[in-house]
């Protein structure tokens, strides 16, 4: 392996070494030296292996072995840390086995909502604060921890007459790494409450529409809870429905209307369709990088406005101008969201609820806001 490339990994501290884990689940996690460490980020693709070693000499004072070298970039080839052939081996045989299984297996129950049925409905109902009449395009709603954001999830869920919604389009955010702008989920969501059905025929007109595989990006699914908290409510308040599950991870304005035109074509009759966007607002204080917390809402309150005025290039850009700086997560599914909502005759949103939540411990904070779009 001439240039060597390691994958996409997570990375957080273990004492005086590092615990490296895999957010697709196809590695086992391990913990490394601050050396080993250093040689896996020079791993990216672009250095020999002796550019690798003479790298690891400049930053270290260390001399790196040829043998050495090679002993470790075999080791991490097989453990599939490695962009390789071997590793594109089994997360094709991975993607095969979860897409012939049919079904997407709850991955937060338990954890950030309950995982009794007769418990998660009582949950879910209380935060239903009144009997809805609207019949909305489409909401924004959070996807923050349900036990931190349950009010807001409920305060604009609640506002929705059910009876008319047969098929719900969930656009969720990329927790995770995508390789592709956007993908979709074929699978059934599995739930404490019981299955949601996907509507496999829109999946699949959907897919004929672009020019790469939208089910290459599956495993990332697995875990992301921006859909999986959606499918709960979809699942309480709207029992027949059958959802379309889309991540949408990153595109240029012009991309991403395109994608918005083709979900909706793919859909086909726009009579009883519910779009949402799961997103969070501001991510901002010491966890994310911040030397201290700081109130995000002057940046969420700007944005939040031309998103209900669905003046999308303008937030869009309003985010870009200076790279995102509160990391508002939901940029480029809120502007896919917009497009979609401009496209089914929407007057705008309205917002519903708005909050901020503090984590002490990290001194860290995360925003999060509802909106109903009519």
């Amino acid at each position: 392996m001439e240039r060597p490339k390691v994958r996409f990994l997570n990375v957080q501290p273990f004492g005086d070494r590092f615990l490296i884990t895999d957010p697709l689940g196809i590695s086992e996690s391990m913990v490394v030296s601050k050396e080993l460490l250093i040689i896996m980020s020079l791993m990216d693709g672009t250095r020999t292996k002796e550019e690798i070693k003479l790298e690891f000499l400049r930053i270290t004072g260390q001399i790196l072995t040829e043998e050495d070298l090679s002993r470790v970039i075999d080791t991490l080839d097989r453990g599939l840390y490695l962009l390789s052939d071997r590793f594109r081996e089994r997360l094709d045989a991975v993607r095969r086995k979860l897409l012939s299984s049919g079904v997407r297996k709850p991955a937060h129950a338990g954890v950030a909502y309950p995982d009794d049925p007769d418990v998660l409905k009582k949950f879910l109902e209380e935060s239903l604060t009144c009997k809805g009449d609207l019949k909305p395009k489409g909401i924004l709603v959070p996807h923050m921890d349900l036990r931190v954001a349950r009010k807001t999830y409920g305060a604009v869920y609640s506002r929705i007459d059910g009876s008319w919604v047969r098929k719900v389009v969930i656009l969720g955010v990329s927790h995770y790494f995508h390789e592709k702008p956007m993908s979709v989920c074929p699978l059934d969501f599995e739930t404490p409450l019981g299955s949601v059905k996907v509507d496999r025929e829109v999946v699949r007109r959907l897919k004929e529409k672009f020019d790469y595989d939208l089910e290459y990006d599956i495993l990332s699914h697995l875990k992301e809870h921006s859909i999986e908290f959606q499918t709960l409510y979809v699942k309480l308040l709207f029992p027949e429905a059958e959802i379309v599950p889309i991540i949408v991870s990153y595109g240029e304005p012009e991309e991403l209307k395109v994608m918005s035109k083709n979900i909706l074509d793919a859909v086909g009759s726009k009579e009883g369709i519910l779009v949402i966007s799961s997103v969070d607002m501001s991510h901002v204080g010491k966890k994310f990088g911040d030397r201290v917390s700081y109130d995000p809402s002057w940046r969420d309150k700007e944005y939040i406005k031309l998103l209900c005025q669905m003046k999308n290039e303008e937030a869009f850009e309003l985010l870009r101008k200076d790279e995102n700086s509160t990391r508002i997560d939901g940029q480029f599914t809120n502007f896919v969201f917009v497009e979609m909502m401009k496209l089914l005759g929407s007057r705008g949103g309205e917002l519903i609820d708005y909050a901020v939540y503090q984590e002490r411990e990290t001194d860290s904070r995360v925003s999060y806001a509802g909106i109903v779009f009519l």
